[in-house]
């Protein structure tokens, strides 16, 4: 399983890396970007709450638990697959033309080499804010997907189907604010709407903290506060990256998106794993009972239930609230990224006429 699972993933970021590095292949426009994620991440998200009900729907069906499997495994490998190849059709002359205005644009220095490429890319202001702030939100959403199941059916004493239910209601809201947060970012820019969607999160955060065993209603008002800002984690920092790229470019003269996207790509997984880390170890500590298949659920001690509603709570608002600090600090506004493009046209202008 451990093999399969390494090979799985492995292949898995050999088609994400350039997946999410072709945001900057596809457009140039400070605005479109944003657009771009946003449809990006709206089938992202459809995936997963489609993911979920394909599960419920063929478990009903299919009653042997190995087979149950089989069969998920299998259509859910042709859904994955499939529009792959889509992607690369449908965006491949759009990626040439932009590939052969990058041969004539881009300087004919010598390539930097790899270590040298990593100090740049560490010595990029911008860049370290993107990535913290992209940190501090992926790991408040890890941290809150891998508490949620114990803190809906430990603490609120209810049941999976119900679990189900507060995760689609995350997801959906999440789905549908992806485009509210788009027009948005028209108005007001990326760093506006990132305050307003973290800051409903945290609100949720705390209330979820507070939240008392039988308060269903609110249970779910706060799915919904909390899903307004998980669309801005997905959104926002995936449509800053681009826009430090080109900051890159103006300072080396190079375009380098595969070691910038590589480390977004890098934390991404790093924040799942830490996310995970930290739930297990914090449960383990505080005495948490797990259950038996086929037996009732087990009553669990009170340090168990006060480390399950810090999960929940405080710890992933002190991070979100470190991510709106670098966010607060984030100096790409619309304003410069429209002065880093006119120096880039300038230069590239100048290296058309001498060549």
């Amino acid at each position: 399983y451990v093999l399969i699972s390494i090979c799985f993933n492995n292949f898995y970021t050999a088609v994400n890396l350039p997946y999410t590095a072709l945001t900057p292949e596809l457009t140039q426009d400070y605005d479109e970007r944003t657009s771009l994620n946003s449809f990006r991440f709206t089938f992202s998200i459809s995936g997963s709450i489609l993911s979920l009900g394909l599960a419920l729907l063929i478990f009903s069906w299919v009653k042997q638990p190995v087979q149950q499997y089989l069969v998920l495994g299998g259509i859910t490998a042709l859904l994955s697959v499939l529009p792959i190849y889509w992607c690369v059709i449908g965006v491949w002359k759009r990626v040439q033309q932009t590939e052969r205005l990058r041969q004539v644009n881009t300087t004919n220095e010598a390539p930097i080499p790899y270590l040298e490429q990593l100090k740049i890319a560490f010595s990029n202001q911008p860049f370290l804010y993107v990535i913290g702030i992209y940190l501090c939100s992926w790991l408040a959403v890890q941290n809150t997907v891998a508490i949620i199941p114990y803190f809906v059916k430990s603490w609120m004493g209810l049941t999976n189907q119900d679990f189900t239910k507060v995760v689609i209601a995350v997801q959906v809201t999440a789905l549908l604010m992806l485009f509210v947060w788009n027009g948005a970012c028209r108005r007001v820019g990326k760093k506006a709407v990132y305050f307003m969607g973290m800051s409903l999160w945290i609100m949720a955060e705390i209330g979820l903290f507070f939240l008392q065993p039988g308060q269903i209603s609110q249970m779910y008002i706060l799915a919904v506060m909390a899903g307004c800002g998980v669309s801005t984690a997905y959104l926002i920092p995936w449509s800053m990256i681009p826009d430090v790229i080109e900051l890159d470019e103006l300072q080396t003269g190079q375009r380098r998106e595969g070691i910038f996207y590589g480390f977004m790509v890098l934390l991404q997984k790093v924040g799942l794993a830490f996310g995970l880390f930290l739930v297990g170890q914090a449960l383990q500590i505080s005495g948490f009972i797990a259950s038996i298949p086929g037996q009732p659920e087990p009553t669990q001690p009170t340090s168990a239930l006060n480390a399950i509603r810090w999960l929940i709570g405080p710890i992933p608002t002190i991070v979100l609230i470190i991510g709106l600090i670098l966010a607060y600090f984030y100096p790409i506004t619309r304003e410069v990224h429209a002065e880093i493009l006119l120096k880039l046209n300038e230069r590239h202008k100048a290296a058309r006429e001498q060549g």
